[in-house]
This record gives C-alpha cells, structure tokens and sequence, in this order.
C-alpha cells in the first residue's frame, strides 16, 4: 500500500477523544422511530484525567500491576448521543451503562432493533482482568430507559465484541461471546448464546476452540480465537468469522440456528489480530466484511491496522474475491479498526475506531463515522 494516506470517502469524528476521555470508542448504532440514530459506545477515563493517577493506583493493588496498565482495562462506562439523517451529532452524551460498582469497564455495546419494536443491546460487564459477563437490556421507549440486565454468558471471563448482534429470520436472538480463564492468559475460546424468549433467557453453546499457540513474546501476541461475528446466509445457516492469530480470519458454520457449530478453518481472507465485521446486504444472498488486511508476523498484534477493506461474497462467504474488495481507509499516520455496520436506505454507515497514533491501542482513541454508497460496493457484483 501508499505510504500516502488514501479516504474512499470522508471519515468524519462523531464522538472524538479529548484530555478527560481518551478513548470513546468500540460503537454500535441502530435507526431510531423519528429517523435520527442512537449511536453507543464505551467511554473510557484517560491519563489526562485528574483523578485517573489514583484510580490506576487503586487498580495496581487490586489487580496486580500486569494488567493495570492495560487501556483495556480503563474504568469506562457506556453513553450515547444521536446523529442526524447526514450523521451530524445532535444530542449530549448520556449514560446508558455505568461502570460496574468496584470494577473496571462496561463496554462493546451492540445495539439491534427486535422483533417486537424494542431495542436490543447486548454489552461487556468486566469486573476484573479474572471475571466478566455478557450482558443484554432492552428498551420499549427507543433508548430513554433501559431494562435491568439479563446475564447472555458467564462463568470466569467472558466478553464480546462490540456491534456483533444478530436476529434471525425465525426470531431467534443470536450473541456472539468470546474469553478465557483471564483477560492477561491472552488465549481465548468463543461461545455463542441464543434466546428464543426474546432475550428473557439464554442458552450457551459448547466451547469453539483453535490451537492454543506458544509466542516468544507473549506481550504483544495472542492465540485462539475471538472477537466472533455471524451472519444468517440466504439458505438460513450461519456464518461465523472469527479473530486469530494465524494470519487469517477464520470461520465457522452453524446448520441449527446457531447451537452447533464446525470446526473453525480459514477464510482465506489475510488478516493480523483484529476483528472483521460480517453481516448481510439487505434485500440480497451476498455478504459484507468490513476487515484490517495487513498481516506481519514479526510485528506486535500480527499487523499494523493502517488499512480497513470492504469486500463482498456472493456464495456464502465461501470465497471473497480480490475483484470485489475497495479500500476504504489507508493511513499510515493512524490506527484504524473495529468497524461497526448500519444499513440505512442507499448507504451503509461505519463507524470505526481511529487513534491520533499509528501503534495500535495508543494514543487518543476516537469514534469516527464514513458513509458509503451501497451502489459502490454492489457494483462489484458485476466483476
């Protein structure tokens, strides 16, 4: 790739960092009854902060100084602010999710419309690096209340990535989890719940495992699998992607609503250790992946997260052909990762995390917001 920084189209801040909060980032959006959008996302507290240095402190004796340091584990807490029809920010932030009481963070919302008219949302709830759930609520008055939380998936450390939230065609609420014996242990497993009583309840699936693999530097390395993502394919199976450290995005298929599920093997789809974000165009059989290309192997996390591709599948997620991928973020000056998908009429909005910074997980972390034409990613389909 140009060492030049390349935009296919304008990537406009909708929730930028700042010295109090530096990181709003990792979002889900959903369309709202009077047309505007709700848009999620975690808001972490920075260095920048005035009482960040006790809290890191608090935090090094609790939890011992390995994962102290760790942005991921900085207290944040779940807000919210509406956009305009042209993905203008409209609202103040709000609240949606506190931090939980003596913890670390809530955060990786994933918002969807229900079946019945209310909003769903399932979130990470992370006490400590050892212990963690995913989490669901929803709400009957478009995001003003929201009910008491539903616990999707516990039991040590079990989390989700942001914006992976799937309804199937029969109803069935669909949250794909992920996690390990800790956050430090960096190998992971994934699980998939499923509630068939509109979220009231949810069942867990069996642990989807990949080779646990030994590092020279386990700092900046990672192995299993994670971060999942899963789509309903026009046959009414499911596919799933899912974050490895092997140099691809590996995938997963499901012929029973989601309880069951094959064995992982590559996509064929480069990848370093970043998530890719999979969901179905409306109204069509082809597939969208939203996905951080650059592998390296001799690099920390696999792979700089310079460039973000969109690319289509028309069998399933089966092949992607190098002929229907765009690029549409290049920037060797920032990180750019975790995509969030929203269709809304001829355009698919993204949302995307980008920091000032070019190492991944530095800097001032912000939530960023590109729309694109759905004709120029099904013209494709021609090729």
């Amino acid at each position: 790739m140009p060492s030049t920084p390349q935009y296919a189209f304008p990537l406009e801040p909708v929730a930028p960092a700042d010295a109090a909060h530096s990181r709003r980032s990792e979002a889900s959006f959903v369309e709202l009854r009077d047309g505007t959008v709700l848009l999620a996302y975690g808001r972490h507290t920075g260095p920048n902060d005035p009482g960040y240095a006790r809290l890191r402190d608090e935090r090094i004796v609790r939890y011992g100084g390995g994962s102290a340091i760790e942005r991921d584990n900085d207290f944040g807490e779940i807000v919210a602010v509406r956009l305009d029809s042209q993905g203008r920010r409209v609202t103040a932030e709000r609240v949606l999710v506190p931090a939980p009481a003596d913890g670390l963070n809530a955060m990786s919302p994933a918002l969807r419309r229900l079946p019945d008219g209310r909003l769903g949302m399932l979130y990470s709830h992370r006490e400590s690096p050892r212990l963690a759930s995913r989490r669901f609520v929803s709400s009957r008055d478009d995001g003003e209340t929201w009910s008491e939380p539903v616990v999707v998936a516990e039991g040590g450390y079990k989390t989700g990535c942001h914006d992976r939230f799937s309804i199937l065609s029969d109803g069935r609420l669909i949250a794909p989890c992920h996690g390990g014996d800790d956050f430090d242990s960096h190998y992971r497993k994934i699980w998939v719940a499923w509630s068939d009583d509109r979220g009231e309840t949810w069942q867990t699936g069996a642990a989807i495992e990949t080779p646990k693999v030994s590092w020279p530097d386990a700092r900046f390395m990672e192995s299993g699998c994670n971060e999942p993502g899963v789509a309903e394919r026009a046959d009414r199976s499911l596919l799933m992607t899912m974050r490895t450290a092997m140099g691809t995005q590996f995938g997963s298929e499901s012929f029973d609503r989601g309880e069951t599920w094959t064995s992982p093997r590559t996509l064929e789809v480069s990848s370093p250790s970043a998530p890719a974000h999979l969901s179905r165009l409306p109204d069509s059989d082809g597939l969208l992946l939203v996905w951080t290309p650059n592998y390296d192997a001799r690099a920390p996390m696999n792979g700089h997260r310079h460039t973000l591709l969109a690319g289509i599948s028309t069998d399933g997620g089966r092949s992607w052909p190098h002929a229907r991928r765009r690029v549409l973020v290049h920037d060797p000056s920032r990180n750019t990762d975790y995509p969030a998908v929203l269709f809304r009429g001829n355009e698919v909005w993204i949302a995307v995390r980008q920091s000032d910074d070019p190492r991944v997980i530095q800097g001032r972390m912000s939530t960023c917001l590109v729309r694109v034409p759905v004709a120029w990613l099904t013209g494709q389909l021609a090729n």
